[in-house]
This record gives structure tokens, C-alpha cells and sequence, in this order.
């Protein structure tokens, strides 16, 4: 399987928060991402989901046409991620807010994606909104051995069903990897209040990741998602237990990469002026850069090309949405997303 990753010379650019790889060398290069969608629903009604706005009779007049551009714009953003390091683009990418796996289907299936033969883990859970976690995956890279979908339930509101978490286990170019698929609790009803609902889903998460790494000391493990929360709130660095210096690195914690570019004032979203960082890719000890003989972290990226963003108006340079103020503006996502890359030794 590694002969399908790319070949580079150390030459990339280290401006977003990269690790130095020893000159002179070759490594094989792969992207990871995360994607908050926002909201690829089909245009039908589901009788046993809350998904009526999201028909053409519905509140947002939600046609097939719009649905064929919002999955065209979905395959033009993943098409594009990663292909500087490696022209396959991304090896993994989980996603959020997803009704179903035939919306995944189309996606995977769009032309600018078709050839790369992407295959994917959607589990439906109890989200009242109906929408999921899912998993896509290049099988050139990956292959899966086991999915499972974990219950969260909320603090505040017991009767409120929120989304599960996504745990798809398998081997990562013959190496073991479980990845934690996650979209935690939103902010409704404001942060402080709410926040006792993503404390859980992070003690969830974290046990989950925990018992992997016990069953199996040299398993990889990345914990990412739409966290509803920024690299420096109480769920992910108490709750996970991460750290943003490499050189705190610890067997018990975990990497977030995102922590740095949080703190230079770069998001994944903007609300009332404000940038957050909710899409977060969190590594495992094994993770840590120090032997290339094995996968290891590279750099981290939030890919906010200007083309996914607005270019006029009061929201001018937040993330182009498919809906602004109620209106259907055509856009991408109301997130930008995020990646990390990796890097192997080439021997």
C-alpha cells in the first residue's frame, strides 16, 4: 500500500505551524481532514427526522437543482484539499451534518471525486435534526476493520437527542488507526449553559480513545470533529487533556495543532465578528513527530481559500454559506475546513 503515497523533498512551506522534516530526505505525504458540511440533507422528507425545511415545499425551497450545486461545491472543495503535498488529495476526511449515507453516496460519486474510488462508514443515529457523523476514506490508504457509534446524551435537556460519535477502526498503510469522528453539543442557550454538554461528550470521547490505546500501545489515534468549543475550552483541554507544544508531549495527552493558529486569530467560523475554531484534529502520542519510520505529524492547515468565502456584504470574508439570514445564497459551508498532514521516512 505505500507505494500509493507521493514522494517529496523536504521544500514545503512551514508558515502553518509545521514540524521540521531533515533536508535531504524523501517522505511519503498524506492529508487527513475534517469537514463541518453544513447540513446536506436530500430533498426528501423523512418521516422519522426533523428534515421538513429541507424539501422543496419546505422553509428554504430546498430543490434538487440546490442540492446538485451544494454537492458540486462540496466535491470542488475536497477535490482540492491536499493535492499540493499529494495529487490524490486527501487519504481520510471525516465529516458532520449528514443526513444519510446516500447523500454521501452522491458526494463520493461527483466527478471531480469519482476516480479516486473513495468509499465511506455512515452509521444514522438519534440526532434530532437527523443528521450524522460520517467517515470517507481512500482505500489505496486505509482500510477499515471495525465502525461502531457511541451515545452522547445531554446534561441540560435529556429528551434533546444529539449526535453520536463516530469511531472507525482499521489500518492506516499497515499501520493500526481508530479515528473519532465527533460532533459535539452545540451552543444553544449560550455557552456557559451549555457547556456541561460537551464536558460529557469529550469524557466520552476520551474514554473511547483511551481503551483503544490500551488494547493496543502502538495503535494511532486522532480524535476530531466540530467541537462546538475552541482549542482552549474547558472540554478539550481538561476533558481530552491536550497541549500545543510538542516539546510537553506526554503518552497521556494529546497534540492539538489547531491550539497555535486558534491563538493567531484563525478559525474555522466567525459569529458577530468574532473567529472560533471549532474543527479540531487532535493525535495520539504515536503521532509525534521523532521516528519517520512510522507515520508522524507534519503541519496543520484550515483550508479558507477565498473562493469559500463571502466576498461582500456584512458577512464579507466569513465562510460562503448555502443559507445567509434565511436566504439561499449558493455557497459552501458555513465552516472553512481543517487538515493536518502527515509524513513517513521513505526508506
Amino acid at each position: 500500500m505505500r507505494t500509493a503515497f507521493i514522494l517529496l523533498f523536504v521544500f514545503i512551506s512551514t508558515r502553518y505551524f509545521s514540524q521540521q522534516l531533515e533536508k535531504g530526505k524523501t517522505y511519503y505525504m498524506a492529508a487527513i481532514g475534517f469537514w463541518n458540511v453544513e447540513n446536506l440533507y436530500d430533498t426528501l422528507n423523512d418521516k422519522w427526522k426533523n428534515d421538513e425545511d429541507f424539501t422543496p415545499e419546505g422553509l428554504n425551497a430546498w430543490t434538487g437543482p440546490r442540492y446538485r450545486t451544494k454537492i458540486d461545491h462540496l466535491s470542488e472543495v475536497i477535490a482540492q484539499m491536499g493535492t499540493d503535498v499529494n495529487p490524490e488529495g486527501l487519504a481520510i476526511l471525516g465529516l458532520c451534518e449528514i443526513e444519510n449515507k446516500e447523500v454521501v453516496q452522491d458526494l463520493i460519486n461527483a466527478p471531480r471525486l469519482k476516480k479516486r474510488n473513495y468509499q465511506f462508514v455512515h452509521i444514522e443515529g438519534p440526532d434530532s435534526r437527523g443528521v450524522d457523523p460520517s467517515f470517507i476514506y481512500n482505500p489505496r490508504y486505509f482500510s477499515v476493520r471495525k465502525a461502531v457509534a457511541y451515545r452522547v446524551k445531554l446534561i441540560t435537556d435529556s429528551t434533546h437527542k444529539t449526535r453520536d460519535i463516530l469511531v472507525v477502526s482499521g489500518l492506516f498503510d499497515g499501520e493500526p488507526l481508530t479515528v473519532l469522528v465527533n460532533h459535539w453539543p452545540s451552543r444553544r442557550g449560550g455557552e456557559m449553559l451549555s457547556r456541561a454538554n460537551r464536558n460529557v461528550a469529550a469524557k466520552i470521547a476520551r474514554r473511547i480513545a483511551d481503551s483503544v490505546t490500551t488494547a493496543d500501545p502502538k495503535a494511532k489515534v486522532l480524535i476530531m470533529g466540530d467541537l462546538n468549543d475552541d482549542p482552549i475550552n474547558e472540554s478539550v483541554k481538561k476533558n481530552i487533556g491536550t497541549y500545543a507544544d510538542l516539546k510537553l508531549a506526554t503518552k497521556d495527552s494529546y497534540f492539538n495543532p489547531m491550539e497555535k493558529p486558534y491563538k493567531e486569530g484563525i478559525g474555522t467560523l466567525a459569529w458577530q465578528d468574532s473567529w472560533n475554531l471549532f474543527d479540531q484534529i487532535m493525535l495520539s502520542y504515536n503521532w509525534i513527530p521523532g521516528n519517520y519510520s512510522s507515520w508522524q505529524y507534519y503541519t496543520v492547515r484550515i483550508f479558507n481559500k477565498p473562493f469559500l468565502k463571502s466576498d461582500h456584504g456584512n458577512f464579507k470574508g466569513y465562510p460562503f454559506r448555502t443559507y445567509s439570514s434565511g436566504a439561499y445564497t449558493g455557497g459552501y459551508s458555513d465552516h472553512f475546513p481543517s487538515l493536518i498532514i502527515v509524513a513517513k521516512e521513505k526508506k
